[in-house]
């Protein structure tokens, strides 16, 4: 068979991704335990460090195939995922689409499965992604059959009849006052008056043992994409948090309206996303009565000009013809594969896709690792400075009478209470500082403020039955969330004016060490919150045209949105915090090292005074201390080279 899967450039992109994976979690774990070996750093750094190598070990490529009904989206993911079958795997022939979202994953240890969610669930308030952890929600069936597989999945595109009522509660069907005139009653062919076919089931997860899902690929297969307003968390949730997306469009009809605004509304929004958009069914242009050339040329202008109008490049768009790839790979036909384009897509996945996905997760790196790695050079650098300088002035002492030495005794013993004096009244002052962190940076941003924000904006929103009122009551939620975060931006204005304040003073007295913490970039996390509230306003507007209002999806969006903006407004409290915790841990870390060292320096000047023969033997020790912060330095130097040779090296 032409092309198999051990040949796919998807599949080889994959592992080549997975072992640069592996060598960069293994030097991130190197790190961790060298940093807490070190102790120079707080444990948070250290928890830090093994978080990102867990999240680099366990990462995937998500990877979500949206399009219009019956634009071939699942007929593509079985010429990319299982032509090796010899059959058609997922239902995608006439009669038989997709209903509900379904994740294709790899299969833990190996076994097959399938689990349903009902179409029921959406009555309740309640996120699919918290539905995962629950069991019981979820009905499950067994994929262990082998030839049957195929035949067991067309459970996905089964259907259900229910009274219109029934389907206007679950948010499927608009309310009356939105019904044309003459129209309040439905018909089904199948089941009669006052009755509608519903999808039975509102999400599905399919785990198989696939060489490509195993490697670390993760694909969402949507339905039509009037799903997207049907059910608000594929919009703000599995779409947005996808690594990337497969626009599918027909090459008859390149960029539609309804085409234009999802792409406009939903799937282009985010930078750090790689989209590629596919002109499928190609094959439909195939004439043998025509000139290949001609042919070619017009596929060529549907793509430049699909392209100016999503406002891409030409690279991101690929004719294709799925239906024929698949053809191709189960009947051996080289030539048919060439010219389905399937080929193109691949090589596009896989030099475009992985690439770029892999490069979002190694800048996350570098960036932890720059930091934790620069401070920690930082301080050995200034501890060996410090013994150097502790080596020179006993050597210098040496060389000097023993007469200065209880002179400096006595100067050393009032440096040292003036210290511990000027520590004890900044412990004091601490208990002052943390009330004012409380108030002015943590309790505008706590959660019991935000939960009545979304209760009051619940409520109004329920209450809006036109477009603009619920853009309008979107707009005052963002509003109110926006003039919370601005109180907690003076608060950490304020925060760090205190901090800057209290530790001035006695940095400058004692020659403590620059206070080298990052400070909390609250401000453009707050860019972050108006860049959000003007996507969700955007989203507003559509509801019109993409749910008609109803109130049963208004209320999942805005519930969706809200729990988003909560879950957010949460990360930055917590991020707050710790930044607050980091920088009390680090001023206490300097004003303990400085004491330590002062005692340390007092009681050698003692035990000089006592007895002047003891010079050599502290010069020594001194000696042996710096040795032990070089090799420290360069066991460091190693770690850093290993980190940084990890995340430079280049895929197989």
């Amino acid at each position: 068979m032409p092309n198999s899967l051990n040949d796919s450039p998807i599949l080889q992109g994959l592992r080549s991704f997975r072992l640069w994976r592996e060598e960069v979690a293994q030097s991130l774990h190197q790190l961790a335990e060298l940093t807490g070996d070190l102790g120079l750093l707080p444990g948070g750094n250290i928890l830090q460090l093994e978080n990102l190598a867990f999240e680099v070990e366990q990462d995937s490529l998500r990877l979500a195939v949206v399009g219009e009904f019956s634009r071939g989206k699942t007929e593509l993911i079985n010429a990319l995922l299982f032509a090796d079958l010899g059959q058609r795997f997922l239902p995608s022939s006439t009669g038989q689409t997709t209903m509900c979202p379904v994740e294709i994953r790899g299969a833990p240890q190996g076994r097959a499965g399938l689990q349903l969610l009902p179409i029921a669930s959406r009555s309740m308030d309640v996120s699919i992604e918290k539905l995962k952890r629950a069991g019981s929600a979820w009905v499950r069936l067994s994929c262990e059959e082998g030839g049957n597989q195929g035949q067991r999945l067309k459970v996905l595109t089964e259907t259900i009849c229910v009274a219109i009522e029934e389907a206007r509660r679950l948010g499927l069907c608009p309310p009356l006052n939105r019904v044309a005139k003459g129209q309040e009653s439905s018909v089904c062919p199948s089941c009669g008056l006052g009755k509608v076919l519903i999808p039975r089931w509102r999400h599905s997860m399919l785990f198989l043992p696939h060489p490509i899902l195993d490697a670390g690929l993760t694909v969402l297969d949507t339905p039509g994409l009037n799903a997207i307003g049907a059910e608000p968390e594929l919009t703000f949730s599995m779409l947005a948090d996808a690594d990337a997306l497969l626009f599918i469009l027909g090459i008859d009809t390149g960029v539609t309206q309804s085409d234009l605004t999802i792409w406009e509304q939903y799937l282009k929004r985010n930078r750090n996303q790689h989209q590629l958009v596919l002109l499928n069914k190609v094959d439909t242009l195939w004439d043998e009565l025509r000139d290949p050339f001609e042919i070619e040329e017009e596929i060529e202008a549907q793509a430049q000009r699909t392209a100016e109008r999503l406002g891409i490049t030409r690279a991101q768009v690929i004719p294709i013809s799925g239906q024929k790839a698949l053809l191709a790979r189960i009947r051996g036909n080289e030539e048919l594969l060439q010219r389905s384009g399937i080929l193109e897509l691949e090589k596009a996945i896989a030099e475009l896709i992985i690439p770029g996905h892999r490069a979002a997760l190694e800048q996350k790196s570098r960036t932890l690792t720059k930091r934790i790695l620069t401070e920690q050079k930082a301080l050995l650098a200034e501890q060996d400075r410090h013994l150097a300088m502790q080596t020179q002035n006993l050597q210098e002492l040496k060389d000097r009478t023993g007469e200065k030495v209880p002179k400096l005794v006595r100067q050393h013993q009032q440096r040292l209470a003036h210290f511990e004096h000027d520590r004890s009244a900044f412990e004091g002052r601490k208990l002052a500082f943390q009330e004012s962190v409380q108030e002015h940076l943590l309790a505008p941003l706590s959660t019991a403020t935000f939960d009545l924000i979304i209760s009051n904006a619940k409520g109004e929103m329920l209450s809006a039955w036109t477009t603009a009122g619920i853009v309008d009551r979107f707009r005052n939620f963002f509003a109110e969330a926006t003039r919370q975060f601005d109180l907690a931006l003076a608060g950490a204005e304020r925060v760090n004016g205190e901090i800057t304040k209290e530790y001035a003073a006695l940095q400058q007295r004692y020659s403590l060490p620059a206070l080298a913490t990052i400070p909390y970039a609250i401000l453009p996390r707050r860019a972050e919150l108006l860049a959000m509230a003007e996507s969700y306003e955007r989203f507003g507007m559509m509801l019109e045209i993409a749910v008609n209002t109803q109130s049963s999806v208004v209320r999942k969006a805005f519930l969706t949105v809200a729990g988003k903006v909560r879950d957010y407004i949460v990360d930055t409290r917590r991020d707050a915090q710790n930044w607050v915790d980091e920088v009390m841990a680090v001023m206490n870390q300097y004003l303990e090292s400085y004491h330590r060292k002062a005692a340390e320096e007092l009681e050698a000047l003692e035990r000089i005074s006592l007895a002047m023969d003891s010079i050599d033997g502290r010069v020594e020790h001194l000696q042996t201390q710096r040795s032990t912060t070089q090799q420290q330095v360069q066991e460091l130097e190693r770690v850093s080279n290993l980190v940084q040779n990890s995340l430079d090296a280049k895929a197989l």
